[in-house]
């Protein structure tokens, strides 16, 4: 099999649409499948484009990262407010069975927010006198 001659210019339009689309941005991974190429041999053309795609997709990344782990803060203050009127001790072991992605545990935030519950649990004085 011979190998594909590099369409310089098509390449290029592909890549300066994939950055004007208002689409769900595309890793160059997934450029670079659907133009046929190595992603090396694109960014060796057009290493500017395709940093600017990266950036997109990375940018995008991260804010869905930041979107669940506000949703998992959000989902564990409800959890534990449940369990709380059920006269139940959030632990980390009951919150996380109760939670949509409980690896979201592992996270800072998510744990400080169940870490505050806990301790608004424990200085409760009307479940305390049980």
């Amino acid at each position: 099999m011979s190998p594909k001659l590099f369409d310089s210019e098509q390449v290029q339009d592909f890549l300066i649409g994939v950055l004007e689309s208002s689409q769900i941005p595309p890793s160059m991974r997934e450029v670079a499948q659907c133009l046929g190429y190595d992603r090396r041999t694109i960014f060796q053309h057009f290493p500017d484009l395709c940093q600017a795609i990266s950036a997109n997709y990375l940018s995008y990344r991260r804010g869905l990262f930041l979107e669940n782990l506000a949703q998992s803060c959000r989902e564990v203050q409800q959890i534990c407010a449940k369990l709380y009127h059920d006269g139940v001790y959030p632990s980390e072991a009951r919150v996380s069975k109760l939670m949509t992605k409980p690896g979201y545990l592992r996270y800072k935030q998510v744990r400080t927010m169940l870490q505050q519950a806990q301790s608004h649990f424990s200085v409760s004085p009307s479940l305390n006198d049980c």
